[in-house]
């Protein structure tokens, strides 16, 4: 009798073998969600930093141009990407400046440009693949260049 009772104690007490997998679908079903996030996270800061030295690189070379240089001397100043595996990471290809002409606002004759750069996407550094092209536009004061008329 003591020994029955005391087996039927110790199976209220104890779990069953149901109770022990459900407790372990559930945690695994958690860690594989955790993993899952992680990676995805991880991709995303990857993909921000290529953006954002992408946009750097887009912003400085606008900047070059609005200080007064040509194309030519702003690709001879900013890295090239065949020199950088940074920027070779971070963009698909060079950012192209073109100079668009005259336009005026609010009264002021200004130049403008447009630059365009765009991302790597690919995760494998040995292959690129193409993303989102960011266009900048940009002004500045056309500059007379000619404060005499020419001689006869």
């Amino acid at each position: 009798m003591k020994i029955h009772r005391h087996i039927q104690r110790a199976q209220r007490a104890a779990y069953t073998l149901i109770e022990v997998l459900a407790a372990a679908c559930i945690i695994s079903i958690g860690t594989t969600a955790m993993v899952s996030l992680s990676s995805t996270l991880m991709l995303q800061e990857e993909l921000a930093n290529r953006v954002a030295i992408t946009r750097n690189y887009q912003e400085n070379t606008v900047r070059l141009w609005q200080l007064g240089l040509s194309s030519v001397q702003i690709t001879a100043l900013m890295p090239s990407l065949a020199q950088n595996a940074i920027l070779q990471q971070a963009m698909f290809n060079n950012p192209v400046l073109v100079e668009n002409g005259l336009t005026t606002v609010n009264g002021v004759v200004m130049e403008t440009a447009l630059c365009t750069a765009i991302v790597n996407l690919s995760q494998n550094p040995s292959t690129k693949a193409a993303g989102a092209s960011f266009t900048l536009t940009a002004y500045r004061p056309h500059l007379v260049t000619d404060l005499r008329t020419a001689p006869p």
